[in-house]
């Protein structure tokens, strides 16, 4: 008898232990999974970051040199200013949507003071144009230069 209680005394003591490391090995679990959560919630507004950077910055185009005469016009924002422009102007985009779609533009990009590309789609059929612009009594006329379909 004094055996078997030994027996259970040691088992018990073991079946403790072990669950303690158990409940532990859990708690750590735990700890490293909130850990690896906030990581990734940390690299994706990174990612944003460096993606924000990217469309922001352009190596063809910098508002104060190419955009000077606008800056002298006191627009603040030459960039944001030609590209809004653009993007409010879809009857410029030499294709035709089809199947119901409604052609915009989608992405632009300046090439210097005086030219762009621009993408542009309706969501069955794409292209890209390059236009040239020209800042006149206040206002920007475009001419289309070139154009294909994707």
């Amino acid at each position: 008898m004094k055996n078997l209680l030994a027996l259970l005394l040691v088992l018990l003591v073991f079946g403790c232990n072990h669950k303690s490391e158990k409940a532990e090995l859990v708690s750590k679990i735990e700890s490293l999974t909130t850990e690896k959560d906030s990581l990734v919630v940390i690299k994706n507004q990174l990612e944003i970051e460096i993606d924000s950077i990217n469309r922001e910055s352009n190596f063809w185009y910098q508002n104060e040199i190419q955009g000077k005469q606008f800056l002298e016009m006191g627009i603040k924002n030459p960039r944001e200013y030609i590209t809004n422009s653009l993007l409010h102007k879809p009857e410029l985009i030499p294709l035709k949507p089809i199947m119901g779609g409604q052609m915009k533009f989608l992405q632009v990009e300046l090439l210097g003071k005086e030219c762009l590309i621009a993408y542009y789609e309706d969501g069955h059929i794409s292209g890209r144009a390059i236009y040239s612009y020209e800042l006149k009594n206040g206002s920007l006329d475009f001419k289309l230069i070139a154009s294909y379909l994707e």
